[in-house]
């Protein structure tokens, strides 16, 4: 033991690894008889896989942002990670492009040249950043924010529709009850049972006799809900020849060159990043993975009650998040923990 240094090292090793567990510092303070100071900054000298390797990357990465608050010019700070493997690369306290610039060129050009896919969403800011840190790297649109914007747009138009019939009649009533039949990708509808339908009647149709019904109300509902399928069935199946028809309509398809004003921006925005769309077909990577990260940070935050410094948060969601390097490295503790209580008892 260090001179001045009166805590074991068996107290130590139970601290840093009760942090991955979902419970707060004070609990594991209380628990361990130490002050939650000690808790962090025994965590600190326990986890010496804390410092990011610089000279190498993955060939497929994915950054993405989620809110941290205060610590952030911005109120947001970014996670990365490896696509293959799903694990944490580390996380990075502002989203903002300056800063994403300085974190990346601590790397060396070599790693950085080592980068082949990057998932990114539709923010336009990030691309520039991308091909000049990233010469080789093609950027993959997020497919997942293709289908959500033409979601929303095909919604908006079913609201502007029922709003046109007025809110006392059996349209609006019927167009607000089955809005979620609407947003169903077509093949997940029900062609076979029949069932009794309120606002229709109490008549007996299938989900798709109801979409019928739905769509025959309006031209507009019905080139928009087109538009919205095309969409669906392209990206689903990586059909990179029906996504550019659906985009692209020839003169004679006048169904989806009659869009309503809110599709034809989903479909401006989808033209816009064609091809990183269909590097998404080609590649099959996404912002998934991102996805389960940053719900498991969302929880770290409730039960932390927020934290005063982002070298703790950031150290915090390493630990806790078990598909990170830091954890990764750090799973032999996690084995000497039955034997190190075994002993205290």
């Amino acid at each position: 033991m260090k001179p001045n240094n009166h805590i074991i090292h068996k107290v130590k090793q139970v601290v840093a690894i009760e942090l991955s567990e979902n419970v707060s510092q004070k609990h594991i303070a209380l628990d361990n008889n130490v002050s939650t100071q000690t808790v962090m900054r025994t965590t600190e000298g326990l986890f010496v896989y804390n410092k990011t390797n610089c000279h190498s990357l993955p060939q497929n990465i994915a950054f993405d942002d989620f809110k941290s608050g205060k610590f952030a010019t911005s109120g947001m700070s970014m996670i990365l990670i490896d696509l293959v493997n799903h694990c944490i690369l580390d996380v990075m306290k502002d989203r903002g492009a300056s800063q994403l610039r300085a974190y990346f060129n601590q790397y060396s050009p070599a790693a950085r040249a080592a980068v082949k896919t990057i998932p990114v969403d539709l923010f336009t800011p990030y691309r520039a950043m991308i091909k000049e840190l990233f010469p080789n790297a093609n950027i993959v649109a997020d497919r997942f924010h293709i289908v959500t914007q033409a979601y929303h747009e095909l919604n908006k138009v079913r609201i502007s529709v029922m709003k046109q019939f007025g809110s006392d009649s059996k349209e609006y009533r019927q167009l607000k009850r089955f809005w979620k039949l609407l947003m169903k990708h077509g093949t997940a509808l029900d062609y076979t049972t029949r069932k009794s339908r309120v606002n229709f009647k109490h008549a007996h149709l299938t989900d798709k006799e109801v979409i019928d019904r739905l769509l025959a109300l309006s031209d507009e509902l019905r080139d928009a809900y087109a538009f919205y399928q095309g969409i669906l069935y392209a990206v689903e199946t990586r059909d990179e020849a029906k996504f550019k028809s659906v985009l692209y309509p020839t003169k004679n398809d006048a169904q989806h060159r009659s869009l309503p004003k809110a599709m034809k921006k989903a479909r401006r925005t989808s033209r816009k990043h064609f091809d990183k769309i269909i590097n998404s077909f080609i590649y099959g990577f996404s912002n998934g993975p991102i996805a389960g990260s940053n719900n498991k940070i969302k929880a770290i935050k409730r039960t932390a009650y927020g934290s005063r410094s982002f070298k703790n948060f950031r150290l915090r969601i390493l630990i806790s998040c078990k598909n990170s390097f830091y954890s990764m490295n750090y799973k032999q503790k996690s084995a000497d923990l039955n034997n190190v209580k075994k002993s205290a008892a």
